[in-house]
């Protein structure tokens, strides 16, 4: 299997993981406890392309939005403009593979999608919700901890099925001898 395949076949598999989490954990009520954001890291740190690591997230947020149900739309792009981010900072966490840089991927990817999204919540939103004062912005990001929670929790668990268990499967496979032109 070519290169390409092997990427493309990498992606599908990461989109449908993705996709599945969503919506199970969603029917569970079980909310932001998904993949999407495991994906999107994992993507930046092994599909070479950028543009086929972002895409993953994409796919999988436009699918289970169709299901689970549509929002505002300006929301909708910060949401998913956080998950672009997490493929830039798998590119990050590429660079030099550590565990230490793993966790501060990880971490660094849900602080983005909290900070980002909750924000946006706060600056889009009519002021019924939260006031547009800064005890307004904080009450929006207190309210938002019980999901911040699970975006943590599910943001660690399936990053490390995914990267956990890839450097296995690395360490079980023979290793191939370097093609020479």
């Amino acid at each position: 299997m070519n290169q390409y395949r092997e990427q493309a076949l990498l992606a599908g598999l990461l989109v449908v993981f993705a996709i599945a989490t969503r919506i199970i954990f969603n029917m569970l009520h079980v909310y932001n406890f998904n993949a999407v954001m495991a994906a999107g890291l994992f993507a930046g740190a092994y599909l070479g392309s950028k543009r086929i690591g972002i895409v993953i997230p994409f796919i999988a947020l436009a699918i289970t939005d169709a299901v689970i149900g549509y929002y505002d739309w300006k929301l909708m792009a910060v949401v998913y403009a956080s998950f672009a981010v997490a493929v830039l900072i798998g590119k990050f966490y590429a660079k030099d593979a550590t565990l230490l840089r793993w966790i501060a991927s990880v971490l660094g990817g849900s602080l983005t999608f909290f900070v980002a999204t909750n924000f946006a919540v706060w600056v889009f939103g009519d002021g019924s919700f939260y006031p547009h004062t800064l005890a307004g912005l904080g009450q929006c990001f207190t309210m938002a901890i019980p999901f911040y929670r699970n975006t943590l929790l599910g943001d660690l668990t399936w990053s490390a099925v995914l990267f956990g268990g890839y450097e296995l499967l690395k360490l079980s496979l023979p290793k191939r001898a370097p093609v020479t032109a």
